[in-house]
């Protein structure tokens, strides 16, 4: 989850830069562009049971991609409409992926561990969104001073998750055949 909300973090405070950048609009343009994101993700979030019991275990993988999608079409916007569509991707994604890792954490951690396991990885939650700016800085420089380039960092970063996430599950479905 650090790394998730450290990858995340960018879509807060490099959008609105990029947006007034690349020409689409001003930081205003950037304030609803980032509350049309959370206005989708919120039903997604509601509704994760019932696409968890359509979906299962591909929720993992499929969250993770749609991610890294929103990501790159964020990176890549050159206009509000673009724009707009990646963050309905991203909203979306953000609902499968964030959740599915919470219940996989509960899976995982011994049962009277799980309360502590909860707290620990909320405190990673937040140390990954304090290093966020630094270190996702510290990457995007090999690409350039731009702030898509911050968000291109995040979708490689979302890509090599969706990697793992893919691989993760092939491998545990393998093993249950």
């Amino acid at each position: 989850m650090f790394f998730i909300f450290m990858l995340y973090l960018p879509m807060s405070y490099k959008l609105p830069t990029m947006i007034v950048e690349n020409g689409i609009g001003t930081t205003s343009t950037a304030a609803m562009v980032a509350g049309f994101s959370t206005l989708v993700g919120i039903p997604i979030g509601v509704t994760f049971g019932f696409f968890f019991k359509k979906l299962r275990d591909k929720i993992f993988p499929l969250g993770f991609f749609l991610v890294t999608l929103g990501f790159l079409l964020t990176a890549f916007s050159q206009n509000l409409v673009i724009l707009l569509l990646s963050m309905v991707i991203t909203g979306i994604g953000f609902g499968f992926a964030v959740p599915y890792m919470y219940n996989w954490l509960g899976w995982a951690a011994p049962q009277n561990s799980v309360n502590l396991a909860t707290t620990l990885v909320l405190v990673m939650v937040n140390v990954g969104c304090f290093v966020s700016p630094t270190v996702m800085g510290a990457l995007s420089a090999f690409f350039g001073s731009e702030a898509s380039n911050t968000l291109l960092v995040s979708a490689i970063g979302f890509a090599l998750i969706t990697i793992y996430a893919l691989v993760h599950y092939v491998r545990v479905h393998n093993i249950h055949k």
